[in-house]
């Protein structure tokens, strides 16, 4: 019988809390992970040990989730340049999305985030490139209810 490893997520964020609960969602779904307090804590993580996603916080001190990105874009190793990185902010508006996707953000997760949305947008990020994940009522031949309200400001239509 072959073992499959076990996914590895580095979690950056330079509030304790956020991190662990983080942790607890992960550990739940038998994802192991490793915690970062800052930017460049989670640089050096990334040089010692092998990862298959980064969630990051977005605003964080001395170097932010898309300072860091970007960090990890320009890094020679290919592996590192394509981590699939999922962004935590309150800020949700599309400028915000939108930025952040220019600079190689994979995914982002509105804070507060359920367990749910971490693990949707985390497998979603995971996924071979090319496969997209929709939440959808339906098969996707099913047309959108007319009742359905689509909100342009918000990670909705992510």
């Amino acid at each position: 019988m072959i073992r499959r490893r076990r996914k590895q997520v580095l979690l950056v964020d330079d509030n304790r809390h956020a991190r662990l609960f983080l942790a607890q969602i992960l550990n739940a779904v038998d994802i192991e992970s490793q915690q970062a307090a800052s930017g460049p804590e989670a640089l050096k993580l990334l040089g010692e040990h092998r990862f298959d996603a980064v969630i990051a916080d977005m605003y964080m001190q001395p170097m932010d989730g898309i300072t860091l990105t970007r960090e990890i874009r320009a890094m020679a190793d290919e592996t590192l340049r394509n981590l699939p990185i999922v962004m935590a902010s309150a800020q949700a508006s599309r400028a915000i999305v939108e930025g952040g996707r220019a600079v190689g953000v994979t995914g982002f997760i509105a804070k507060p985030f359920s367990a749910a949305a971490v693990l949707t947008r985390l497998e979603s990020a995971l996924a071979p490139r090319g496969v997209h994940y929709i939440d959808a009522p339906g098969p996707p031949d099913d047309p959108v209810p007319a009742t359905a309200e689509t909100d342009e400001d918000s990670l909705a239509y992510i």
